[in-house]
């Protein structure tokens, strides 16, 4: 009987050490996988005086700009950009979105560091002209996302759902990708043949 008891308890022990090595390693594996993404940087604790950003996770045109600040501070703060070709940043937190792409803008406040994941988009053109019946496949570029698609004349030049124009009739139209939240214009214009 103290044989059995002892045979158990030893095989508990061990599945009890398997688990332990299974969750550290998946642990170790999500964390490597998202280290980059929103998540990884994201604070979940923003209390009202605790030290965050009015945005963790930004999407810019390409061309736009944006105030960054941190909330419950009443010091200096430091702004740096990882990639200061897609996003800079001034000493205000302004950012401005230069190309398409992505960076992380870091304030730094009495040692400690604060980030922000940006991601510059825009479209592969932004003015197209078509002759009737030609067509074109516009793109978004800088996030990997599946926009919405949008004419505003779709008489003139229609847009299907994976962004490819067809130019139907002569005049203008303004083709429009939404992806997150935020829309990028292409306006096309249609001539004769």
């Amino acid at each position: 009987m103290k044989r059995f008891y002892g045979r158990r308890s030893d095989c508990f022990l061990c599945n009890l050490i398997k688990i332990i090595i299974i969750f550290i390693a998946v642990t170790l594996l999500l964390r490597y996988l998202i280290q980059n993404s929103s998540i990884y940087f994201r604070n979940f604790n923003d209390l009202p005086f605790s030290l965050h950003l009015n945005e963790d996770d930004l999407i810019l045109e390409k061309g736009k700009e944006f105030h960054l600040f941190v909330y419950g501070i009443n010091k200096r703060v430091s702004f740096t950009s990882t990639n200061f070709r897609v996003a800079g940043v001034n000493f205000n937190g302004r950012i401005m979105a230069y190309q398409t792409g992505k960076a992380f803008i870091i304030a730094k406040v009495d040692g400690e560091e604060i980030k922000c994941r940006v991601r510059v988009i825009d479209l592969n053109k932004n003015k197209l002209t078509l002759k009737v019946g030609k067509s074109y496949s516009l793109k978004v570029n800088g996030i990997v996302a599946i926009p919405s698609w949008k004419s505003s004349n779709p008489k003139v030049a229609s847009v299907s759902m994976f962004g490819n124009v067809t130019a139907k009739s002569p005049g203008s139209t303004i083709i429009t990708a939404k992806v997150k939240g935020k829309e990028i214009k292409c306006k096309v214009q249609v001539i004769d043949k």
